[in-house]
């Protein structure tokens, strides 16, 4: 049986090796004070860098977080879809991976 999930965020990745790991840990931050369980899944739109070590790196060392290895280029679109047909939680929040936007 599935653990009950509150969140679950989905993050596309692609060439975001460089500042994944604080990309975690703020949205970690942001999300335990809610008191909820909740995931992050990460999805590697086959990235040419080091991303995918990083995602495996960061799941090894959060429980929360989820990793995803596209085969092939799909586009930010496509790599969003893959980690909703993965999202375990009541409610679903997407957003970039670029710390453009502050996850918290």
């Amino acid at each position: 049986m599935t653990p009950r999930c509150a969140y679950s965020v989905v993050v596309p990745c692609y060439c975001s090796g460089p500042w994944l790991a604080e990309l975690v840990e703020r949205i970690g931050r942001a999300m335990a004070p809610l008191g909820e369980p909740f995931e992050l899944l990460l999805v590697n739109d086959a990235s040419p860098d080091g991303t995918w070590r990083v995602i495996e790196d960061v799941c090894a060392a959060h429980p929360f977080v989820r990793g995803y290895d596209l085969l092939a280029n799909a586009g930010q679109f496509r790599a969003t879809i893959c980690g909703l047909e993965h999202a375990r939680g009541e409610l679903v929040v997407t957003m970039d991976d670029d710390l453009q936007h502050r996850p918290e």
